[in-house]
């Protein structure tokens, strides 16, 4: 099969390698299509996030839908031929996270196309059959591929615990800040204002039923924001992954508001201005 490995940065090769078999409870999936998280940009141009670091040649890759090619033994969840969106973090089941059901936190996660983990840029992998999820034929691949980041907006969402009616401002629309718009509107949020510095992105905000959409290099997108808002904005999401992007938020809740990081920076680290935080007594 062919398999596309990154080897160091910049530097990405096709290579030719053995099928996977599948074990006990897997399926073996054809890859349909694949989408490229920011995650991915990131280790192909610096070879690292944080402490993730491509130290062999790896397979990136972790947002994928796929086709059942054959099935490991004991599997009865999944059919050949079945469509499936894919659940990239395989958890443990017995940590404390595990235990108490929050499977995303799983201290002993493993976590496709994350280095060293091989990722989904391949023609053929195996993958338990629990954590693939059969797809509507009315659902596309391509449409499927995308599931994962939606989940990322959705899930977003919910932890701002949004009652219903609150003013909302996305930095960055990207994919994510696209997903987490979404989310929030479902659920329930009222003004929903998006920044962000990319004209052609601005006009999907639009179109997606965003109430106010700025430019982020505006000098003037603060005022803007405080002036549509009053105190500013109840939920601030921060979706760019920028250190200016993370410290704005302060100065973009309101009193007793919340802000959501969900951007991934390129140093590991984020920046809030502590004296905004502690006299606005903000929930981060």
């Amino acid at each position: 099969m062919r398999v596309l490995r990154l080897h160091k940065p910049l530097d990405m090769r096709f290579s030719d390698e053995s099928a996977p078999v599948p074990e006990a409870g897997e399926g073996l999936l054809r890859v349909a299509s694949v989408g490229v998280c920011a995650s991915d940009v990131h280790y192909y141009r610096e070879g690292r996030i944080g402490d993730q670091v491509v130290e062999r040649p790896t397979i990136m890759g972790h947002e994928f839908s796929a086709v059942v090619e054959a099935l490991g033994p004991g599997v009865d969840s999944l059919a050949v031929g079945d469509r499936v969106a894919i659940e990239p973090g395989k958890s443990c089941g017995s940590c404390p996270s595990c235990r108490r059901g929050y499977t995303n936190l799983c201290s002993n996660i493993v976590f496709f196309g994350t280095p060293p983990i091989d990722g989904c840029l391949r023609e053929l992998l195996t993958w338990p059959a629990s954590l693939c999820v059969k797809i509507a034929d009315s659902v596309s691949l391509d449409e499927a591929a995308m599931i994962e980041p939606l989940a990322v907006g959705i899930y977003a969402a919910e932890l701002a615990r949004m009652a219903g009616g609150e003013s909302v401002a996305v930095l960055g629309f990207g994919a994510i800040g696209l997903s987490v718009m979404q989310g929030a509107r479902v659920a329930g949020a009222g003004r929903v204002i998006v920044t962000e510095p990319i004209p052609e992105r601005r006009e999907i905000a639009r179109q997606l039923g965003a109430d106010t959409v700025l430019d982020s290099n505006d000098p003037d997108c603060e005022k803007r924001i405080l002036a549509e808002t009053g105190d500013g904005a109840d939920v601030v999401f921060e979706c760019a992954g920028t250190p200016d992007a993370v410290w704005a938020t302060t100065s973009l809740v309101k009193p007793e508001g919340k802000i959501v990081v969900v951007g991934i920076p390129e140093e590991d680290q984020y920046c809030f201005h502590a004296s905004l935080c502690r006299r606005r007594e903000v929930n981060v």
